[in-house]
């Protein structure tokens, strides 16, 4: 295992591909499990196609994607979805940026310094659909696409880093707002512009969209078991 992460080391320290700039040497990545999974997600054997994986981001970026910016995101969508080891070497820096809390110092928790992120989930995921819908969800809320608030006052201010409606002025949530209550509201608020909301159903994550692209999404999304509905508070 020693002779892994010394290679390992090498490998990031050479490697100057694909916009790596982060600076690793000072780091000591740390895994917490000590073998990673041998075997690759199955995607297109659960009926997700390339196809589908572009079509989404198309739906999610029209406005605010340029056509080689989707290229982009398909990419490293499709290869984080079909290949998480490969996806960890080939965008290293972004895969880690894509982590909120790694490196990061949390109460009575050891930073998370884990060198290999979507192969750790991976390895750790008990099925496939929970790893495709944590794998969207952290590449999409990085690129602004998803937002994500468990409470009224997180989602009033993570719905300003959702690119298609960030030049709205959302009023901040009252005191009696909860998250769904306060999705709601602003819903009703961007329906005159051509737009809405669609929130994890029983859950956080939340994005923006057209109207006109509302039923396209959901059905993309199911394919992934992954369920958006409109938010009612």
């Amino acid at each position: 295992m020693k002779k892994v992460f010394v290679l390992f080391g090498i490998l990031l320290l050479c490697y100057t591909g694909y916009g790596q700039h982060k600076d690793y040497a000072n780091i000591k990545f740390k895994s917490k499990v000590r073998y990673y999974s041998k075997t690759i997600p199955k995607v297109a054997e659960n009926g997700i196609e390339k196809e589908d994986v572009k079509r989404l981001i198309s739906l999610l970026g029209e406005d605010v994607l340029n056509e080689k910016q989707e290229t982009e995101l398909f990419n490293k969508i499709w290869l984080a979805l079909s290949n998480p080891e490969k996806f960890d070497f080939v965008y290293k820096d972004y895969a880690i940026k894509t982590i909120d809390n790694w490196g990061v110092k949390i109460k009575f928790e050891d930073p998370n310094f884990e060198p290999n992120p979507y192969l750790y989930q991976w390895t750790i995921t008990a099925d496939e659909f929970t790893y495709f819908q944590w794998t969207l969800t952290r590449i999409l809320t990085y690129e602004g696409l998803i937002a994500y608030g468990d409470e009224a006052k997180k989602a009033g201010k993570s719905i300003r880093n959702l690119l298609l409606t960030k030049k709205i002025n959302f009023p901040p949530p009252t005191y009696e707002d909860h998250t769904y209550s306060y999705l709601e509201r602003m819903n009703k608020l961007i329906s005159s512009k051509g737009y809405a909301l669609m929130v994890y159903e029983y859950h956080f994550d939340f994005l923006a969209c057209k109207k006109q692209n509302q039923e396209p999404i959901i059905e993309i999304l199911e394919k992934f078991r992954w369920h958006f509905v409109q938010p009612k508070g």
